[in-house]
């Protein structure tokens, strides 16, 4: 049979002159703390009204099935969000509720700014990656694309050969810097020339020269010979100087000649 709230037990003190006292079963649930039995009702969805249950008893258990705003009202209970299967237990007087710990705890969403990406196919599982870092240059030395991300360290082959998009180390920087240095402090990789200067023969060995002159071009001229024993009058390039004229021309003031009485 089983036992009803006024039933009596008989306890003995064991303080004092350790009487024998009577203890009712209802007494002895209050000073164990008992209460009613958890019992499991359901899953409902917590964030409508609609399902409230309109007369819960101490001790009714409930699960959600919808996550948001937790909206059963009666009583002095729980506010707040809720779960996917959060619990909700009625006290007596309100709801008390706790959410399972992937509700509480634990990161719910990756974001990423660039050059960093999160690939979040499988949201529970997402992955992070990080985009490399890329320069496009045009034929004429324009920078057409240039984005930020990782980088590759170049080999001394990769330097050699000048392969884009990858940084070199210090020390490949230092061997650049000594070639020049032993160079004479750098290379000439372009030479030109405005007129009547002209290159010719690429950069790496350029040919400097002077384009010879004439009547309407500047240029570089070839002085006649001076002790010809006649005057020279088939040339149209060779500059003449004054002993050549003195040789064989007249001077424009006759004054200036030497008198015959001193010749």
């Amino acid at each position: 049979m089983a036992l009803e709230s006024t039933d009596v037990f008989v306890v003995q003190k064991q303080t004092g002159g350790k009487e024998n006292r009577k203890l009712s079963f209802q007494q002895l649930q209050e000073a164990l703390g008992s209460g009613p039995a958890v019992v499991f009702k359901g899953v409902l969805n917590m964030t409508s009204s609609a399902t409230q249950p309109s007369d819960p008893a101490a001790g009714d258990l409930y699960i959600n099935d919808t996550a948001g705003t937790f909206a059963w009202t009666t009583g002095d209970g729980y506010t707040g969000q809720v779960q996917v299967d959060a619990r909700a237990i009625w006290s007596g007087t309100g709801w008390s509720v706790s959410n399972p710990p992937s509700g509480d705890i634990g990161v719910e969403v990756v974001q990423a700014t660039l050059p960093v990406t999160v690939d979040s196919t499988d949201a529970s599982q997402p992955i992070v990656g990080v985009n490399a870092a890329v320069t496009t240059v045009a034929g004429d030395g324009t920078v057409t694309t240039q984005s930020i991300g990782v980088v590759t360290i170049a080999t001394d082959a990769n330097v050699a050969a000048g392969d884009d998009n990858l940084v070199v180390t210090s020390k490949q920087l230092a061997a650049t810097n000594q070639a020049i240095s032993e160079a004479g402090g750098g290379t000439v990789t372009n030479v030109t020339g405005t007129a009547p200067i002209q290159v010719a023969t690429g950069t790496s060995t350029p040919v400097v020269s002077i384009t010879e002159a004439s009547s309407s071009a500047f240029g570089s001229v070839k002085l006649i010979d001076s002790g010809l024993a006649s005057p020279d009058t088939a040339s149209t390039t060779l500059a003449t100087v004054p002993k050549y004229i003195a040789d064989f021309y007249l001077v424009k003031d006759f004054s200036s000649l030497t008198d015959i009485a001193d010749a």
